[in-house]
């Protein structure tokens, strides 16, 4: 939080009216671009299986019915034996599946462009534990720059901060986004022209893995963007 609170209209901003009939105050010379990234789809051109996906958008699955009965399996909640036991099936037999079985459709899922990659490396500890522990990760600015490039978020982010207002007057004030808030607008202020606020959500909640065998759980740490909209971030899937 800054030392001492600007008003927004002491500040350099764009004003705008919006589809609600609102005035829009957007804080001026922010998110300036700069050459060099790569989008999602750079690196999806970029994959080593790139020219497959030229002449088969599903590679590599054979087709748009093969891709969805894969989705499906690897988005359940099924074991890898239960995958085993339906594609085992006589009727699943009879569907032109790329796959027949659990690893071979995860085989298939690791050649899919993935961002950012999975790193592994085990815990030290004090004393002597039954099995080592073991901590899974992702790098941080690789998880921040894939929420950034993602193209389902393109329209659904703010990169500047903004005070909402119902009148031209400025006399009330609309709260939303963390973008519009007070915060944001003064934290904007201690930062170079062309900067960008990047505020980053941590939250944590143990899973259970196993319960048959030793009753294993995790501990994932899961990372968003406050630039990201409220109503998307906060959807349960």
């Amino acid at each position: 939080m800054a030392d001492k609170h600007v008003d927004p209209k002491e500040v350099p901003q764009l004003s705008t009216n919006n589809k609600l009939g609102c005035v829009l105050d957007i804080f001026h010379s922010t998110g300036e671009i700069f050459d060099g990234g790569q989008t999602f789809l750079a690196w999806f051109h970029l994959d080593i299986c790139a020219s497959q996906f030229q002449q088969n958008l599903y590679y590599p699955f054979a087709s748009l019915g093969d891709w969805g009965i894969a989705n499906f399996l690897l988005t359940s909640r099924l074991s890898m034996r239960a995958i085993d036991k339906f594609l085992s099936l006589c009727l699943t037999n009879s569907l032109p599946l790329s796959f027949s079985t659990a690893k071979e459709l995860c085989s298939h899922a690791e050649m899919l462009p993935s961002r950012p990659h999975w790193n592994a490396r085990v815990v030290p500890t004090t004393h002597p534990m039954e099995s080592p522990i073991t901590l899974y990760y992702c790098d941080l600015l690789d998880c921040v720059e894939s929420l950034f490039n993602h193209p389902l978020f393109m329209q659904l982010m703010d990169y500047s901060p903004f005070c909402l207002f119902t009148t031209a007057e400025h006399i009330a004030r609309v709260f939303m986004e963390w973008m519009s808030s007070d915060g944001a607008w003064d934290l904007q202020l201690k930062f170079p022209e062309g900067s960008m606020l990047c505020s980053i959500i941590l939250s944590s909640d143990k899973t259970h893995i196993t319960n048959m065998c030793g009753r294993k759980v995790s501990h994932p740490l899961l990372i968003s963007l406050t630039n990201i909209h409220m109503d998307i971030r906060n959807k349960g899937s």
